[in-house]
């Protein structure tokens, strides 16, 4: 079994819009459009594209961390790593959704950015209640991008990507000071590290298990001595390299224990393990409790309300 990454073009069919004329997969793509009532669960799903949403009428999210009732209006960034799963549970359902992909962006977004945003970092929350001057806010930025979409302006898209990074950055405003992946100023060895990990995850099918468990998995891939990466990590991170590796196997490991079907068995392979009995250990050793004990207790508690 896979967790389903959905792409641009399964988006338009979903939906049922008409994919738009000249889409080519890999080419940097944007839409928005108003959102209306589509009956029925979207699907637990990660996907190759980034979503900002500006929703009103009542909803859930639910991500590997929590389920959200929604009952106000709500800004919602949709990181592609983290799957999600949303129902609209009420008929009036309004805003707007913008989608677009990396090649849109045309790296004009700085590193550190990405790590100080929920939209790229998926360990920050995604969803943000608005007041009324909040919605009146962010509907600004989609109404704008949506009256460009419609013109025949020949620079328009340079103008929404303005539009695009202001709601980037309106969304790490509201995440207030936390803790990133990467802090601001992090040496370049730092970042390349972190990009590395990111392309290992998430992981989608115990047949493609990760490939790099230790430092000197990275250090080599990298091509600098253990001893550096490690120094460098710390110094930046304050932690070590084997730290922030173990944090991230056992993010992956509670992702695929609350939001797949699969045995601990087929985790602990699709993580690297050779044994299953290796990964329960590791998960008691870093999480202090077993695999099938936090996959009961967490769904037990997963609700909240905003």
């Amino acid at each position: 079994m896979q967790i389903h990454t959905e792409t641009i073009r399964q988006y338009y069919q979903r939906v049922g819009h008409p994919v738009p004329a000249g889409f080519q997969p890999g080419e940097g793509h944007f839409n928005v459009r108003r959102r209306n009532y589509i009956p029925g669960l979207l699907p637990y799903n990660r996907r190759d594209y980034y979503k900002i949403c500006l929703g009103t009428g009542q909803m859930t999210h639910t991500t590997a961390k929590r389920k959200t009732v929604i009952r106000q209006p709500a800004i919602i960034y949709s990181c592609p790593s983290l799957p999600v799963e949303i129902e609209a549970t009420s008929a009036d359902q309004g805003g707007f959704t913008c989608i677009f992909n990396d090649a849109f962006l045309l790296n004009g977004l700085r590193q550190e950015i990405r790590y100080e945003s929920p939209l790229f970092n998926d360990a920050l929350e995604a969803v943000y209640p608005l007041d009324e001057a909040g919605v009146q806010r962010f509907s600004h930025y989609f109404l704008e991008m949506e009256s460009l979409m419609a013109s025949d302006y020949p620079h328009k898209y340079d103008m929404i990507r303005n539009l695009l990074f202001a709601l980037i950055h309106e969304g790490i405003r509201l995440v207030g000071p936390a803790e990133a992946k990467v802090p601001v100023g992090a040496d370049r060895l730092v970042t390349r590290f972190f990009h590395l990990m990111d392309q290992q995850f998430p992981v989608d099918s115990p047949e493609s298990p990760l490939k790099m468990m230790t430092p000197a998995d990275y250090a080599g891939q990298l091509s600098v001595h253990v001893n550096h990466l490690n120094a460098t990590v710390k110094k930046s991170t304050g932690k070590t390299t084997r730290e922030v590796i173990h944090e991230r196997i056992i993010a992956e490991a509670k992702t695929l224990l609350l939001n797949t079907d699969w045995d601990a068995a087929e985790i602990a392979y699709a993580l690297g393990f050779e044994y299953p009995s290796h990964f329960a250990k590791y998960f008691r050793q870093y999480a202090q409790t077993t695999p099938l004990l936090f996959r009961e207790t967490a769904r037990a508690g997963m609700l909240v309300n905003i």
